[in-house]
């Protein structure tokens, strides 16, 4: 009787994994390493670059506006001495005031940094969130991973699809 049972559970086991295995056939999973997409991206490149270069250029407005007060205060140092006091409160008045403003500048300019390097992160994320849907409808994706998610400990690399992703992003400039 025992072994009947056992034998039973046995076949009834042997079923139920390969039920299973003919459900997981059906399953089709990919594998997104967005750090690579942006490393490889001609397109995501150029974003990057136009965000540098405005970053420079405001860069380059705020230490304009350092070295002008670098200058005042040397002269109000050098000259401490021989201006009078009307002179003197003239030029720490100017001081303050320039002061003030470069820390106004410094605030616009963070946020305006803040904001372009936000504003081209949505576009991007929205554009390769495009790409990835329409190539999982193509091509039957049940479900396609970001590399780095919580969870996603190990893929094979043939479930990886950035390249396709990266390759897609890109002729999506031209």
């Amino acid at each position: 009787m025992k072994k009947i049972s056992l034998l039973f559970l046995c076949f009834s086991l042997l079923f139920c994994l390969q039920n299973r295995i003919v459900w997981a056939e059906g399953i089709k999973i990919g594998v997104l390493n967005m750090k690579k997409l942006q490393q490889n991206s001609v397109r995501f490149q150029k974003i990057r670059e136009g965000l540098k270069k405005k970053f420079n250029a405001l860069q380059k407005k705020l230490d304009g506006e350092r070295a002008q007060i670098a200058k005042i205060e040397e002269e109000l140092r050098k000259q401490s001495m021989m201006l009078s006091l009307d002179a003197k409160e003239d030029k720490e008045m100017e001081l303050g005031k320039r002061t003030r403003h470069y820390k106004y500048m410094y605030s616009e300019v963070t946020q305006e940094m803040k904001d372009a390097e936000f504003e081209a992160t949505r576009k991007v994320g929205n554009e390769i969130e495009k790409i990835v849907e329409k190539m999982s409808q193509k091509q039957q994706y049940t479900i396609i991973l970001e590399d780095g998610t919580v969870g996603l400990i190990y893929y094979d690399i043939a479930i990886d699809i950035t390249n396709q992703v990266t390759e897609a992003y890109d002729k999506l400039g031209k």
